[in-house]
């Protein structure tokens, strides 16, 4: 499910609201999504739990205030966010400033506590012209697919990279071919100078007997057109690392590396599902 929309709105909630706690409560109320869920889902999108996250962002506005007022006493500027007892700011502040309030002031140089998050609703890439790339980012359920599995000795067979592509593209017509297929997806499970263990699967059971699991969690989505077969997550992080850059996220390849899935019947249009975890 795409929470992106959902989490902008809390987003901008927070700012709106920013001279006093905000408690998960209030978000369920207000947003109509159960506390527990938004608490997870939260800090699965952003990397920071909500609490945190509020706690920071009130103290960064307050830091930025000592500097930007210079004339106004901090216990007023304490007292504008809800710090009722100066003591309490002063604790707080030092904890994540390494200095107190006054001591902040006379040094005049902002620091970067907790900047406004940007939550990633879908960005787009063109490569050669060719190959168009929208990315958002979801969060997925767990998912068991069926169907079947290789994997390569690359000690013992070595192969260029054409070469391993060219096996992969083999293997999935011979995947394709099965009646009573409408969507695929391929999976590469794990990708070494060692080993390439990779996997052609659908969300029917129908006869096979290997089955693989896709986790719950947060996954980077790309629907692309074009013809590229995504046989390793490195040619994916190539295509959009800017991206990746810039909206801090990492790949989690404890499970695996990547789903590309696609319809039979319109092959030139793909999905990847990369799965990712947020560092800030």
């Amino acid at each position: 499910m795409n929470y992106t929309p959902i989490l902008k709105e809390i987003i901008d909630y927070v700012e709106n609201n920013i001279y006093r706690p905000i408690t998960l409560d209030e978000i369920s109320a207000n947003f109509f999504i159960s506390k527990f869920h938004f608490h997870r889902i939260f800090k699965v999108y952003t990397g920071i739990s909500f609490g945190q996250y509020t706690g920071k962002r009130r103290l960064q506005y307050i830091g930025d205030d000592i500097l930007n007022d210079r004339t106004a006493e901090i216990w007023k500027i304490a007292l504008k966010y809800s710090y009722t007892h100066p003591q309490i700011l002063n604790r707080i502040f030092k904890k994540y400033y390494n200095i107190t309030p006054t001591q902040y002031r006379k040094e005049n140089t902002r620091a970067l506590i907790q900047e406004r998050l940007i939550i990633l609703e879908k960005e787009t890439i063109s490569l050669n012209g060719k190959i168009r790339i929208d990315l958002s980012l979801e969060y997925f359920k767990k998912t068991k697919v069926y169907g079947l599995t290789y994997s390569i000795d690359l000690t013992k067979t070595p192969l260029t990279e054409e070469e391993i592509v060219a096996f992969t593209k083999i293997k999935s017509q011979d995947f394709i071919a099965i009646p009573q297929l409408k969507k695929i997806y391929y999976i590469s499970i794990k990708k070494t100078k060692e080993t390439y263990t990779f996997g052609f699967f659908t969300d029917k059971k129908l006869n096979f007997s290997e089955n693989f699991t896709i986790p719950s969690g947060l996954y980077a989505l790309l629907h692309y057109s074009g013809d590229r077969l995504y046989n390793s997550l490195g040619v994916v992080i190539n295509d959009i690392q800017s991206i990746f850059d810039k909206e801090h996220l990492a790949p989690n390849t404890d499970t695996f590396e990547v789903v590309q899935q696609f319809f039979i019947d319109n092959p030139a249009h793909y999905s990847i599902m990369i799965p990712v975890e947020v560092s800030r």
